[in-house]
């Protein structure tokens, strides 16, 4: 789960780059973006995952129910919440990308799936629950 939170965090930076490399900001800019980026971003995407990823993870293997899909599915839900507070608390009620707002709710519920699945590889979770017999 230590590397879990690098993940929407770095998609975020190159996502910020992408966009803003077509008005060619200065390097001083890149290394603010970064530095806000890992100092925040990183930090922000732990509390996440400690406080409700992996909960999750350990309240389905209690009930016998943990699965890479199950995880996958909770963390794709997520991915919009948590991308709205991390947008309200950076830029108040603004919104982080210059997207539509479908768009811009299927791109973080894709970051909430890429978070997920490297959540699922790190960790060791199955795909599907074996069942007892």
């Amino acid at each position: 789960t230590l590397v879990t939170p690098w993940i929407v965090p770095l998609g975020i930076f190159v996502v910020i780059l992408t966009d803003t490399f077509k008005e060619m900001p200065s390097i001083k800019f890149s290394i603010e973006v970064c530095f806000m980026i890992v100092l925040f971003g990183v930090s922000f995407t732990y509390i996440v995952t400690l406080a409700l990823v992996a909960p999750m993870a350990f309240w389905l293997k209690g009930k016998n129910a943990l699965s890479a899909i199950r995880l996958c599915i909770w963390c794709t839900a997520l991915g919009p919440i948590t991308m709205f507070i991390y947008s309200l608390l950076l830029n108040g009620l603004s919104t982080t990308f210059n997207r539509t707002l479908l768009t811009e709710i299927l791109f973080t519920m894709a970051f909430g799936l890429a978070s997920g699945v490297v959540f699922c590889l790190v960790s060791g979770a199955r795909l599907c629950v074996r069942q007892k017999r």
